[in-house]
């Protein structure tokens, strides 16, 4: 059952992304409203607590989508090197982290044992 309703909810995303995207008009915010429901039906499907659900943007900040974020950003600066590139873009997800969820980023160095050269 869980995963049909997980099923559903990407469908249905899926088909939103598909319209234009545009905060300019009604039909737009609606639509944007609409992914974001989507967005919060698929975390519950795939068994998020509530409490960690971003009840504006349906965002999922549990500790383990936190987690898996920070392992992505890792993984890539390890494939590809350090750029100024990734500097500016992980200050953004840093902040966007730091401003939903302080306590994951105490103490935790996302770059740490990373060779920083650029390759």
């Amino acid at each position: 059952m869980r995963n049909n309703m997980a099923k559903e909810a990407r469908l249905r995303i899926m088909r939103l992304a598909r319209q234009r995207d545009t905060l300019k008009t009604v039909e737009g915010v609606e639509q944007r409203t609409s992914v974001d429901d989507a967005r919060i039906a698929l975390c519950i499907a795939l068994g998020v607590d509530l409490d960690d659900i971003d009840p504006t943007s349906g965002h999922n900040l549990s500790r383990s989508a936190y987690e898996s974020v920070r392992e992505s950003w890792r993984w890539n600066i390890q494939m590809h090197g350090w750029t100024e590139w990734w500097e500016r873009s992980l200050n953004e997800a840093l902040a966007s982290w730091r401003e939903r969820r302080p306590e994951f980023l105490d103490g935790d160095d996302w770059l740490k044992g990373i060779p920083l050269e650029p390759k």
